[in-house]
């Protein structure tokens, strides 16, 4: 598909950014430049997360995934500039010889984040283990940021900022550029994607009250497929069950259903699969992967990301694990499980997955291959085997005994 290798960046980097988040909720990163005289120009408050495409040693496209860690840095290349009209510049480093930089400029009523660029450093071993070349790559596009002088930027919801190479998910972001005082302005220019999205709601108590859980979810049909044919093929219900801490610093649930509403979408790559479901408040991304050795294809990934969530503090929330180890099949068969299945991604988020079957990478002909049943399913077909074969046990035990007993019987009589 021609936008798979951008949205396979998107949904990666959306996923790693998740996976450095707090167990209720992401906690965003902030940073500020100071002029000579120690007073605040720039303020950037935000969630970042990365995804690298890069060459390995065996001459393979490889994605990697990653949040901006929280030991980031302002750098001291960070400058104000001279005066209100020149261009300000923000620069973190992290990592081994990594950095991101935003760069800002304005007129008389508006300014603007110019750019953002990426700086990263392919050898890097811990983030880069197998990478060919050893040397310092960078990237940078414009943001589309921008809002009025002496207000802060404010935007929830994601937004992806696309490379060459490189992808940028920014969520829950602050931005003011040119601060007139020492903190953020108290005038707020909200992004047009927050607008759309945002809630006028206000609760009334000070306990939020728990919404209704929701029926088993539909089970719908999913591909995901390329020039070269069909690599995803699934046919299941999906639910996300969400613990987190509301701003009354109290535990809430949210259980929601994906239903065929959901825009769905995906791509093929030769060792890495992914299928988006997004609707108006969710985003989840679900990534396969394979095997080579043991010839086995298995979800490797999952990401949700809710917003606006009014409930929860901070209005968003975001959970992510890129170590998952489920529906395991073996290349050219499908998993198959009739059974509920709870899987659990954090400690706060579980999907729940409901009469699931599910192929990735070798699908012929777009149909499922030989199913291999799930353990929950082989465990429900064997204890009605058990049970069976134990009330047979206990009938052949009580026919032998009244056997046995009427043989008994029988001798206790004499022929007259």
């Amino acid at each position: 598909m021609s936008h798979a290798h951008h949205l396979l960046k998107l949904l990666l980097l959306l996923l790693a950014v998740l996976a450095g988040s707090q167990p209720h909720g992401a906690v965003a990163a902030k940073f500020e430049v100071k002029d000579v005289t120690n007073k605040t120009c720039t303020i950037v408050e935000l969630l970042m997360n990365f995804s690298i495409k890069y060459e390995t040693v065996e001459e393979k496209e490889k994605l990697v995934f990653f949040p901006i860690p929280e030991d980031a840095v302002v750098s001291g290349n960070s400058t104000c500039g001279k005066g209100s009209s020149e261009s300000s510049l923000l620069v973190v480093t992290f990592g081994t010889g990594h950095s991101v930089s935003f760069s800002f400029s304005r007129n008389s009523s508006v300014y603007y984040a110019e750019k953002l660029g990426v700086a990263y450093n392919l050898g890097d071993k811990h983030i880069f283990p197998d990478a060919r070349r050893n040397d310092v790559s960078f990237s940078s596009e414009s943001t589309g940021i921008n809002a009025q002088v002496n207000t802060t930027y404010v935007c929830m919801t994601a937004q992806e900022i696309q490379m060459a190479n490189a992808t940028v998910v920014i969520s829950a972001a602050r931005i003011e550029a040119y601060v007139p005082g020492s903190d953020y302005s108290k005038e707020e220019t909200v992004c047009e994607a927050d607008k759309t999205t945002s809630t006028t709601t206000v609760p009334t108590t000070v306990t939020p009250t728990q919404p209704p859980t929701p029926k088993d979810p539909v089970s719908i049909k999913y591909n995901v497929t390329s020039s070269n044919g069909t690599c995803l093929l699934a046919q299941m219900g999906l639910q996300l069950n969400l613990t987190y801490i509301t701003k009354y610093n109290k535990t809430g649930v949210e259980i929601i259903n994906i239903d065929s509403n959901a825009t769905a979408s995906g791509f093929c790559e030769s060792t890495s699969v992914g299928l988006s479901l997004k609707s108006e408040r969710t985003s989840l991304w679900l990534f396969f992967s394979m095997n080579e050795t043991s010839k086995k294809s298995y979800l490797s990934g999952v990401s949700v990301h809710i917003n606006p969530f009014p409930e929860a503090q901070g209005g968003a929330l975001n959970v992510t694990n890129t170590s998952l180890n489920y529906l395991q099949a073996t290349l050219g068969k499908s998993f198959k499980c009739s059974s509920k299945q709870i899987l659990q991604v954090s400690p706060v988020f579980a999907l729940d997955v409901f009469k699931a079957q599910v192929q990735a990478f070798t699908v012929q002909n777009g149909k499922f291959g030989e199913a291999e049943e799930c353990l929950l399913d082989q465990n429900n077909m064997l204890i009605p085997i058990i049970v069976g074969a134990a009330l047979a046990g206990l009938v052949l035990i009580v026919l032998i005994a009244y056997l046995i007993g009427r043989k008994r019987s029988h001798a206790g009589y004499q022929t007259i």
